[in-house]
């Protein structure tokens, strides 16, 4: 009995250090959002939003000239996801927006201002409450849509499902700008780029999981549900991929600038014609849609039959969708293609009407923004460790 009792340990404990050696893959999902139809007020502020973080313009000049944790993440109008963490000792817990076209963690403080609306619309982190908070000082400031974010850094632990991250440096907000975050499902955002795009150079969430080996790989991966109506968003998998997500193999291009996920774009068509090539994309799940230089913006929503807006929209024909053509991303010599129900967005006005949107929106700069729109499409693995981002298929 006692050969037993210590064989018993013996294998526990050999159970435990396996599973600290090999790391954890966490899974995140999104929860239900009753409403799906989003008001053209709502794309229109993703959109300003969009513009400025990078801290571009939307292009007034072409309006002239042409008239390891899995989470589970909440589906909210197909414009935002958001799945859970906790922060602090007690955790407290926030619903996050997980962008991978940003790169600090920022949450509402308890501190707030008074007339910050969309912080007291959200839980909001007490740092009194944490017997591991630690205060840092310095004041952060991010730019937004409608103004800037701002507050003070501090540390504390972060968790995301099983995987709890020691010392993170993160932002208290203070001040949140405007309406930009009031109606959102989500409190806060974890950015999921590069240190070089962090405001103060503060290290990033995901890279202190893996200077921490919290994970077997440097590896995050996003499986977006498109249909606003789904119960679950989809999942985001740290730690690795789900190869039960997506059908094939994925294509890996490597990254040309590892501050935001940015890779070589090598071909876009239209209905077989091939109107760009050699151009750079960022792959961004903190935008739903598919931002465009000016002259393929151009172009392809001509190609779509748009009704062009003053506000830089293309209005379509909702009874012409399904005779519309596919739009072909080529990355890596592999062809990712986008039917009309994946680019086309339904919205309301303000009379409570339905009209349909293009989802290709103008940036005034030469690269392209790859968002949800696409990302639902095409399961997506951001992996850090090789600098490299890969595609396909979404099951």
């Amino acid at each position: 009995m006692h050969c037993l009792i210590s064989l018993w340990l013996s294998l526990w404990i050999l159970c435990l250090f396996w599973a600290k050696c090999q790391g954890q893959l966490i899974r995140i999902p999104m929860q239900f959002q009753a409403s799906f139809m989003a008001s053209r007020r709502q794309h229109r502020a993703g959109r300003s939003s969009l513009l400025a973080k990078y801290n571009v313009v939307g292009g007034q000049e072409v309006t002239s000239r042409n008239g390891g944790a899995t989470e589970t993440l909440d589906n909210r109008l197909n414009l935002e996801y958001a799945g859970p963490i906790s922060i602090g000792s007690p955790g407290q817990p926030f619903n996050m927006l997980f962008d991978t076209g940003s790169a600090n963690l920022w949450v509402p403080s308890a501190e707030c201002s008074p007339k910050s609306v969309a912080c007291h619309h959200h839980h909001r982190y007490n740092a009194s409450a944490s017997s591991t908070f630690v205060p840092d000082g310095r004041r952060f400031s991010i730019a937004y849509g409608t103004g800037s974010l701002s507050g003070r850094l501090a540390q504390d632990t972060v968790a995301i499902g099983q995987l709890v991250v020691q010392n993170q440096t993160f932002g208290m907000a203070t001040h949140e700008p405007g309406p930009t975050f009031v109606d959102t499902n989500f409190a806060g955002i974890v950015g999921l780029g590069f240190r070089p795009i962090a405001e103060l150079g503060i290290k990033p969430l995901f890279e202190s999981m893996c200077d921490q080996q919290l994970v077997d790989e440097c590896v995050f991966s996003f499986y977006l549900k498109r249909n606003g109506s789904e119960r679950k968003g989809g999942e985001l998998l740290f730690g690795g991929v789900d190869k039960t997500k997506f059908s094939g193999s994925l294509t890996y291009v490597p990254l040309t600038h590892a501050g935001y996920w940015q890779f070589p774009l090598d071909v876009i068509e239209v209905a077989g014609t091939r109107i760009n090539q050699n151009r750079q994309a960022i792959a961004d799940t903190g935008t739903s849609l598919l931002a465009a230089p000016p002259r393929e913006y151009l172009i392809i929503n001509s190609l779509l039959g748009g009704l062009p807006t003053s506000n830089n929209e293309y209005l379509l024909n909702c009874s012409e969708i399904d005779s519309l053509p596919e739009i072909v991303f080529i990355i890596g010599g592999q062809r990712f293609g986008l039917q009309p129900r994946d680019y086309v967005m339904s919205a309301t006005n303000d009379d409570g009407s339905s009209i349909c949107l293009s989802a290709f929106t103008l940036m005034d700069a030469e690269f392209w923004i790859l968002g949800d729109v696409f990302i639902g499409r095409y399961y997506t693995a951001f992996d850090a460790g090789q600098r490299r981002i890969g595609f396909a298929p979404a099951a």
